[in-house]
């Protein structure tokens, strides 16, 4: 498991109080790391790549 920084941007208007905000996550790949970003926060999108922390 890796630590990644994920950003996701509000796609629905009433997903929440945060239009952006950047949080990390722990997964096995980048692509883990987006899914597992997207189904904490539903109506929210990553909109880049999650990048691995240090």
């Amino acid at each position: 498991m890796h630590s990644y920084s994920a950003f996701l941007q509000r796609v629905q208007p009433g997903a929440g109080p945060r239009a952006n905000f950047s949080l990390v996550v722990q997964a096995v790949s980048s692509d883990m790391a987006r899914i597992t970003a997207e189904a904490q926060y539903p109506g929210y999108k990553c909109i880049n790549a999650p990048t691995r922390q240090r």
